[in-house]
């Protein structure tokens, strides 16, 4: 008997095959970016506000992971992600220095926040990397002022192949969907640019700053020595002035 979790996993499989066929070139490219990024000194930044930042954070700080990932957070935790101004107010917290990498991530890609880090972040010198549904943008108006969307500002645009509303799967006798693919799709890229960054700093003869499960043998001292190294990029600061 087929259930709604085979239906749903089949789907999600399905989705994950189109993503590598289609947006692996994507990744690559933003991998390079990152690469460049960390052999440089610079920065690796991730940003997603509401349930996109549960795949920023999936990147920041885990086993795996490159040690100078830097979660952005959104500190209205998604209630203001339509409110112009309001990136502003996050990235006070940060350091944006030229020639570092953002990756922002938006299902819709159409929200006033995540819009307008795109547009500061470039304009203080950073390299935007995008993980959105395409679909899902190009079937609906932005709500930023200037119309656009987050692909269209981007640097480089990385399509989670998801479905326009993120839920896949109809239900009986209702007119709901359930199932949602957006964290599912975005953590895969977000891994996937982690594994390709790391392989492309080991291939530049550049030590990947990659973390250990802290329950392995020898976990702590080389986490230790990593966190010694990037401790000062990894800080928040206070917000010290907001002009809208």
């Amino acid at each position: 008997m087929t259930t709604y979790i085979d239906q749903y996993l089949t789907l999600a499989i399905e989705r994950l095959q189109a993503l590598a066929r289609d947006s692996a070139d994507d990744i690559h490219r933003a991998a390079e970016a990152v690469a460049d990024a960390i052999a440089n000194d610079r920065d690796f930044l991730l940003f997603g506000s509401g349930h996109s930042a549960l795949i920023a954070r999936d990147a920041a700080g885990r086993a795996g992971g490159l040690m100078p990932a830097l979660q952005i957070e959104d500190v209205a935790d998604g209630d203001a992600e339509r409110l112009e101004g309001m990136a502003k107010v996050i990235l006070g917290r940060y350091d944006l220095r030229a020639g570092s990498v953002i990756v922002i991530i938006s299902n819709s890609g159409i929200n006033v926040v995540p819009i307008e880090m795109a547009l500061l972040a470039k304009a203080a010198g950073l390299t935007v990397i995008a993980v959105t549904s395409l679909a899902h943008s190009q079937s609906v108006r932005s709500r930023h002022s200037s119309g656009k969307k987050l692909y269209e500002v981007a640097d480089i645009a990385i399509d989670t192949h998801g479905v326009p509303g993120d839920a896949v799967l109809e239900l009986p006798g209702s007119p709901a969907k359930s199932g949602a693919l957006s964290t599912l799709l975005g953590s895969a890229i977000v891994q996937a640019l982690t594994v390709q960054t790391a392989a492309l700093l080991a291939e530049r003869g550049i030590e990947p700053p990659v973390l250990i499960s802290a329950n392995v043998s020898g976990g702590d001292e080389h986490n230790r020595a990593l966190v010694e190294r990037y401790w000062s990029r990894l800080a928040r600061h206070q917000i010290s002035s907001y002009t809208p």
